[in-house]
């Protein structure tokens, strides 16, 4: 039976995508609206002015003529100009003088108002003034269809601007005039209803596949944020698995050597009656069996997170010696502990470093002679993190054995099994830090626990560590 998989809907039913088309057209109709009554007036400007410049040039024609033709007077002219024979869409026409007054009726039952000083300045220049009146003016009759004037201030010059003489007000039937203005109307609203459609159209098309892609992009975003998590989920088990790995190793390499001499005692004494001496040896070895065990229950424990605790690296230290000092003391070897730092450990870091600087303390005492010293110091660096060094008086290690020293099977001990510094860096490696054998040499070695500093271990790239936590798997090592 097959897995329904969720329904999932179009991307234009999307809320966001919806949303985005409707005020992305919404911006469109507006600019489109505005556009259009711009051109509107622009237009209707252009209409009203080419009337009144073709009627303008008509009655401008005459009074030159008339000039022309031996008039002198420029106002008598002007008049004669008014009462010529007149088009039949003329309603009123009034005569002024250069300044817009002395009002003269020529034609109509009434005058054309006066123009304003305003008016009376760009006449001087020689323009034609014009202006639509919507609807009949109360003391004018209309023509038949009429429902607007056109009125026109034109100037009478006697030669070059300026050179104004007279002003003729003359207002004509608008008729004609709105018809072309509802067939402009008509027309800009053809084309902007296109433009809406069309635009609208390809932008809510180019929308949808932007949301579109948007969302599955979003999508992928989602899938590979849930395969990383479960991918940091799995390399995290892995990591654990992989310090469990060692701690266990580690248990076991530490409990090899006692449970042989344990063996060989039990051999050895047979039936025969355990003297004290011996019976606080086997006792000994036991506790140390038992302190070892103890400490492992406990970093399995603390590294599944059930206890939240810290501690400074100058608590743990001296630990380190306490659990070794019996063995120090059989060989009369001093450990001295010197801790030059304020670090401190989380539960799991703790267990663990305890743990390492307990092998390599142990390792040191086995190779420094009898009454001599073992030295643990523990410094801190600003960016360099923590440093435990361990360092004996002892013979040194021989440079055919540095190369693979942290390598199974590599041991500097007579019958040694080699896991002890291969487990002691694997630990070590779990918790982001690291061991090194800093010097060695005829007076002594010295090893390094490094940790790194507390603000980059958050920033650690886990996979590094994770190249680093490989299994530890025995190999011959060629001998020359």
């Amino acid at each position: 039976m097959g897995v329904l998989k969720p329904h999932r809907k179009p991307v234009w039913m999307h809320g966001p995508t919806l949303l985005a088309v409707g005020a992305a057209v919404a911006v469109l109709v507006a600019t489109v609206l505005g556009t259009r009554l711009q051109l509107r007036r622009d237009l209707r400007a252009g209409l009203s002015e080419r009337e009144s410049r073709g009627v303008a040039a008509l009655f401008q024609g005459r009074f030159a003529a008339l000039r022309a033709e031996g008039v002198d007077d420029p106002l008598l002219a002007a008049v004669e100009v008014a009462t010529l024979p007149q088009l039949a869409h003329v309603q009123r026409i009034t005569v002024f003088d250069a300044r817009g007054a002395l009002p003269s009726r020529i034609y109509g039952d009434s005058i054309v108002p006066p123009p304003g000083p305003a008016q009376v300045e760009r006449l001087i220049w020689g323009e034609v003034l014009q202006e639509v009146q919507h609807g009949a003016q109360p003391e004018v009759r209309p023509a038949a269809g009429g429902s607007a004037v056109l009125r026109m201030y034109i100037p009478l010059p006697d030669g070059p601007a300026p050179s104004l003489v007279g002003i003729l007000g003359v207002e004509v039937e608008g008729g004609a005039l709105l018809e072309e203005y509802t067939r402009l109307d008509r027309s800009l609203w053809r084309q902007g209803f296109l433009t809406v459609l069309l635009s609208g159209t390809a932008l809510s098309l180019a929308l949808v596949v932007a949301f579109g892609r948007l969302a599955r992009t979003n999508r992928d975003l989602l899938e590979r944020g849930e395969r990383l998590a479960r991918a940091n989920r799995e390399l995290m088990v892995a990591t654990k698995t992989g310090a469990m790995g060692a701690v266990a190793s580690h248990l076991v390499h530490g409990l090899r050597n006692p449970l042989a001499g344990l063996q060989a005692f039990l051999a050895a004494i047979g039936d025969r009656p355990v003297s004290a001496e011996d019976r606080s040896e086997a006792m000994a070895t036991l506790r140390r069996m038992r302190a070892l065990i103890d400490g492992v229950v406990r970093v399995l424990r603390d590294s599944g997170g059930v206890s939240e605790f810290e501690m400074e690296i100058g608590e743990l230290l001296p630990r380190v010696l306490q659990r070794v000092d019996p063995r120090a003391r059989a060989r009369g070897v001093q450990a001295v502990l010197r801790c030059g730092s304020t670090r401190r450990l989380s539960h799991r870091e703790a267990n663990i470093l305890l743990l390492v600087v307990e092998n390599l303390v142990g390792n040191a005492l086995e190779a420094a002679p009898d009454r001599s010293e073992v030295v643990v110091a523990a410094s801190e660096a600003p960016g360099e993190g923590l440093v435990v060094r361990v360092s004996d008086t002892g013979s040194g290690i021989a440079p055919s054995v540095r190369e693979h020293l942290f390598e199974p099977t590599v041991s500097t001990k007579p019958g040694g099994s080699g896991l002890g510094l291969a487990i002691t860096r694997q630990l070590a490696l779990s918790m982001g830090g690291d061991v090194v054998l800093e010097a060695t040499g005829p007076g002594g070695s010295t090893f390094a626990v490094h940790l790194p500093p507390e603000a980059a271990r958050a920033a650690e790239d886990i996979d590094q560590r994770l190249s680093e936590l490989r299994p530890v798997e025995p190999r011959p090592i060629k001998t020359p």
